[in-house]
């Protein structure tokens, strides 16, 4: 991709201009079509957006009240609360979640945004893969909501957001302290206090955490993690403002996928490890703002800030001894460690300003800086390295400019047109050689529309539009050969559906199509990603919400998706075929949830993970997976609640992840045998059950 030729004053005058020029036109409507109305009721995301307020069907806030009961193994799941989202893990507990979505492996996160608090999760330029996003930092307990958003249709969006973004806030206060000690199988452990409690003119809310964990791997893993937040408020979300510090810190041993040759003739467990010295180690401190502001009559402003000191190192093997010579009498094996140390700092200003009865104007800017001090690889034993061949300094810059309108034309009918005007610059230093190095600058403008018909009775319909993009590994776009671009394209395309069919049940229907400029796929042998030709991916997702009473939800979720590369694939003159590896094409989910007057609650949830094509040509696939969740528990009057937790209920014996690349064991090759194309996979859990105490006061 070729820098822009668009100036960034005149793109930002334009983008300003056109919606000043609409607030000129008269309507009838006295709240505008941005306005997002939350109605405050457990159950499905989709219950949490009223008619005339949303986006597009495929917009959704997730509640506090339906996260608190909700089963689950790790933090990041908290995102299968999205409608088709899957959320799994190949390797150790402190190791960012493989997620699911829209046909996307989006391996670690790389075309999905996420923030906590509003700081972007998803790393650039990181020394695992493009777009990282790590949330094991997660308290499920302090989490108000989750406000999601899928396909490229917004303006305020950027980087990653090809697929969608999540923006999850925590609390800004709390009524009550609670000490919760949580025990399980396989010497794990959980403590955790947290609260809120009133200090100065606002509100504290904290939260300390320790974690240990060893899993059922014949490999204990040793997961060990430690978790603070502070958080202080004033005010509200209209005039107020949040000031938070977080801190947390982990370390494991990890069991990666293994060969599944050997796991059928019975040389290794399911639950074995080729390798007792792969894990890794991480931390993350943050401090971050959120202000609130009305600056005049319909003008407010939200300001973020934020400060992000980050670090990983992680060593894998994937293939175990296959670039040992057979004939070579030192035997190294393939384990290499990945490590990154950065400093994030960036920050938004986002306006919004009411034209008339008929619009509002939406507009803003956003900044970041990733200080990259050192990410690169090398080959290690042990977890030591002792050929490091690729190490950098990296300097990655990102600014944003948007602008969209809010219309409502008429009592049936609405729009939200927008605009966004991207400018990355990066600068790589190569430690290693100092020809290799570079910087490079590109710009993007992203056009965004959507229309909203309706509600008619109960019934609204959407048309959405928008391009969006994702950003390259600046290592790779800096090189002399194979450069790739700095910023890769996406246009999205979307038609939905959202209705009430009764008082208690709603329904949304939606059908998406995605092209991407070029697809970033995850390549199993060396645990890392690659960017790779355009794609286009297509489905369509059904959710349902139904609360007959207070007490009892029911919801269910259905995604089903194609994904293609939109050229044949080609290798060295052979065909390969023209599918994305590992994109899901199936996923179910339902779920059911009780919260008695009486103190007892309780939830189950199923998911189904269908079959995914691990290559090209499709001819070879991964077998589908099914799992379920429950808990139940009772609250006593004295403060004290008691809960039981079962993970993977039905004990089913599937795979949470599955690659298909070639590996040689040591035993191969001390035969000389050469690497075998196999399927590997990790394995889901076995049934796990887990025990919580809780006091409440």
């Amino acid at each position: 991709m070729k820098n822009s030729i668009f100036n960034p004053l005149v793109i930002s005058c334009f983008v300003f201009a056109c919606p000043a020029y609409a607030a000129g036109l008269s309507g009838v409507s006295e709240r505008s079509a941005g306005q997002l109305e939350e109605v405050q009721v457990t159950g499905s995301s989709l219950a949490n957006r009223g008619l005339a307020d949303a986006e597009a069907a495929s917009v959704g806030t997730v509640l506090a009240a339906q996260i608190a009961h909700r089963p689950a193994l790790r933090p990041a799941e908290l995102l299968e609360t999205i409608p088709g989202m899957v959320v799994t893990q190949h390797s150790g507990d402190g190791k960012a979640n493989q997620y699911f979505l829209r046909g996307f492996n989006l391996d670690h996160g790389s075309d999905f945004a996420n923030y906590v608090d509003g700081m972007p999760i998803n790393m650039v330029s990181h020394g695992h893969g493009q777009g990282y996003t790590d949330l094991n930092f997660l308290i499920p307990e302090l989490v108000d909501r989750i406000v999601y958003r899928k396909g490229p249709y917004y303006a305020e969006a950027g980087d990653f957001s090809s697929a969608g973004t999540a923006r999850t806030s925590y609390a800004r206060a709390m009524a009550n302290q609670t000490v919760k000690l949580t025990a399980g199988e396989n010497d794990y452990a959980r403590l955790l206090a947290f609260g809120g409690v009133a200090a100065a003119d606002g509100q504290l809310v904290y939260a300390f955490e320790s974690q240990q964990n060893d899993g059922p791997w014949q490999l204990p893993e040793g997961f060990d993690k430690a978790n603070g937040v502070l958080k202080y408020s004033g005010g509200d979300r209209k005039q107020g403002y949040s000031l938070t510090a977080m801190a947390y810190e982990a370390d494991w041993t990890s069991t990666d996928q293994i060969p599944q040759r050997l796991v059928a003739e019975g040389s290794v467990d399911r639950y074995g490890s080729l390798d007792d010295s792969t894990g890794g180690d991480t931390h993350r401190y943050s401090l971050s703002a959120e202000i609130w502001s009305v600056l005049n009559d319909g003008l407010n402003l939200q300001s973020q800030f934020y400060v992000v000191d980050y670090a990983l190192r992680l060593s894998s093997n994937a293939s175990y001894y296959s670039r040992d010579n057979s004939d070579d009498p030192e035997v190294r094996g393939d384990q290499f460690t990945q490590f990154d140390n950065r400093l994030t700092l960036g920050g938004q200003l986002d306006f919004t300003q009411a034209l008339s009865a008929v619009h509002e104007l939406r507009y803003g800017g956003e900044w970041r800086l990733d200080d990259i001090n050192d990410v690169g690889v090398g080959f290690s034993q042990r977890g030591l390295i002792y050929d490091l061949f690729a190490s950098a300094a990296v300097e990655e810059q990102a600014l944003g400019v948007y602008s969209s309108v809010h219309s409502q034309w008429t009592a049936w009918f609405a729009s939200i047109a927008g605009l966004r005007y991207q400018t990355i610059d990066v600068a790589v230093a190569d430690k290693l050689d100092a020809t290799a190095g570079g910087s490079d600058r590109e710009a993007l403008l992203s056009p965004k529309l959507s229309l909203r018909f309706g509600p008619f009775a109960t019934t609204e319909f959407f048309i959405n539009y928008g391009e969006g993009f994702h950003s390259n590994d600046a290592r790779g776009v800096v090189r002399r050969e194979s450069a790739v671009p700095l910023i890769s394209s996406s246009v999205g395309y979307e038609l939905g559906m959202r209705s009430l069919l009764a008082n208690d049940i709603q329904l949304s229907v939606v059908a998406f199509r995605l092209d991407l400029d070029s697809e970033l796929v995850f390549v199993g042998d060396e645990s890392t990603t690659e960017p790779r030709d355009a794609s286009r991916r297509q489905g369509l997702e059904v959710s349902v919400f139904y609360q007959p009473v207070d007490w009892f939800v029911l919801d269910m979720d259905v995604a089903s998706s194609e994904t293609e590369f939109k050229q044949l694939q080609v290798d060295e003159g052979q065909v390969l075929g023209k599918y994305v590896p590992d994109s899901v094409e199936q996923v179910f989910a339902m779920g059911a949830s009780i919260d008695l007057d009486n103190g007892v609650y309780g939830g189950l949830r199923l998911r189904y993970f269908g079959p995914r094509k691990l290559t090209e040509g499709g001819d070879v696939e991964s077998a589908a997976s099914k799992s379920v969740n429950a808990n139940i528990g009772y609250r006593f009057s004295n403060g004290i609640s008691l809960g039981l937790e079962i993970v993977n209920a039905l004990d089913e014996r599937d795979d949470d992840i599955t690659y298909y690349y070639a590996s040689r064991t040591l035993s191969e090759r001390n035969a000389g045998i050469e690497p075998q194309l196999d399927r590997h996979s990790h394995p889901m859990e076995p049934r796990t059950y887990r025990g919580t105490l809780a006091y409440h006061f």
